[in-house]
């Protein structure tokens, strides 16, 4: 596997390619995690995790030219520590695999892991499975979202998912993007949803916890979390906010995730007069996650732009309505006043209404909940997913 993920990783996509590692271990596969974020090696769990190692000159020069012969000239119109970085953390993993000789490579991400896997897979042989997840293939420049806006970026993207054997996109929202706009033939890729831990993320979870730290006794309790980026959305949900808590004086917010614009968001929050109503919790750890959203009355994901919402998946699992953005993957997880709401993206007013509904009618949101629950079990577990990953690891490796 190649992924930017670490044992104790609290990211959201962080967070669900661990539980996916851990359900492919769980099948007697012997992982390993080639990662950026750690140096060295070491065991966690059942996998093994790989760091990039320093690497000699000779050694870095003589993959350099490995990469210069397959990569098209453009694709080196990236930035300069970002070229460096891709060729330490493909020399790192050619050093690995002369000894593992593993039987398939997995990688998150078309860029930088993608990237990477693919080079590796070139050179070394070896069948390549790349799930793309949506800012390494989508784009929506007004927002600054998505790496492919970028020449080399989306030179490197096209030839990653070239040279895979296999794609797979979580969403028909992305399948859509993928095989209109990069892959010439769809033949290679595959429509597989994103799935939960449907054990770890469950209705019976206690939120006790997390309203003990927060003193939330007593409180109805809306939740988000996101990286806090232009596109997550949050501007709006303060605004929504500011509304709500006009309206009901026992509502507190919590905006859990972190990112460059947190400042910005917190200041926004001060600003409206509700910055004690609202908790910025930072990144929440994979252990403690699923508690956040068990002391959640609502669930809200703002999103202007979505590949497919993991949080929101989450939600549903934990028996959760949820309140999301018209948009993308989301489109394809909630169904109107079925599981919770959509609503158009930027509106602040219908967003406001759709949570104090929520709210107001505890009833009718348990039963959205448990809808969602529902529709999570059937159509986004991730014993469902690793399992449909399973069969293209072995076709690919029968075949290789």
């Amino acid at each position: 596997m190649a992924s930017l993920l670490e044992p104790n990783s609290s990211t959201i996509v962080q967070c669900f390619a661990l539980d996916e590692a851990l359900k492919f271990a769980e099948k007697d596969m012997e992982v390993h995690v080639f990662t950026k974020k750690i140096r060295g090696e070491r065991k966690w769990s059942q996998m093994w995790f790989h760091g990039i190692e320093t690497s000699t000159p000779l050694e870095y020069l003589r993959t350099a030219k490995k990469l210069m012969e397959n990569l098209p000239v453009h694709g080196f119109f990236r930035a300069p520590n970002h070229i460096v970085s891709d060729v330490l953390y493909v020399q790192s993993i050619l050093e690995c695999i002369r000894e593992l000789k593993p039987d398939i490579l997995y990688a998150h991400f078309a860029y930088p892991e993608g990237f990477a896997a693919a080079t590796v897979s070139v050179i070394a042989n070896i069948p390549l499975v790349i799930a793309v997840h949506g800012y390494d293939v989508y784009t929506e420049p007004d927002l600054g979202y998505g790496i492919r806006r970028y020449k080399g970026y989306d030179v490197a993207v096209r030839w990653a998912l070239d040279k895979a054997n296999a794609v797979v996109a979580p969403s028909l929202h992305l399948y859509r993007v993928v095989s209109e706009n990069i892959l010439k033939s769809s033949l290679k890729l595959y429509l597989v949803s994103n799935g939960v831990d449907v054990k770890r993320f469950h209705p019976e979870v206690s939120g006790s916890r997390v309203k003990r730290r927060w003193r939330l006794e007593g409180k109805k309790v809306v939740f988000a979390l996101k990286g806090h980026t232009r596109w997550c959305g949050f501007g709006y949900l303060i605004a929504a906010a500011a509304h709500v808590c006009g309206v009901r004086k026992d509502v507190v917010f919590i905006i859990g995730g972190d990112g460059e614009l947190r400042p910005f968001y917190e200041a926004l929050a001060a600003k409206l007069g509700i910055r004690r109503r609202i908790i910025f919790p930072g990144w929440i750890s994979r252990v403690e996650v699923p508690s956040y959203y068990a002391a959640c009355d609502v669930f809200v994901a703002p999103s202007l732009v979505e590949g497919f919402g993991l949080t929101v998946t989450e939600a549903m699992a934990m028996g959760k309505p949820v309140v999301a953005s018209d948009v993308g993957g989301l489109r394809e997880q909630i169904t109107d006043r079925v599981n919770g709401f959509l609503v158009p993206p930027k509106s602040v007013r219908v967003l406001a209404d759709r949570i104090l509904y929520l709210l107001d009618n505890p009833d009718e949101a348990r039963r959205m909940g448990l809808r969602g629950r529902k529709i999570v079990e059937k159509m986004f577990n991730l014993d469902d997913r690793v399992e449909r990953l399973l069969q293209i690891f072995r076709r690919l490796a029968k075949s290789s």
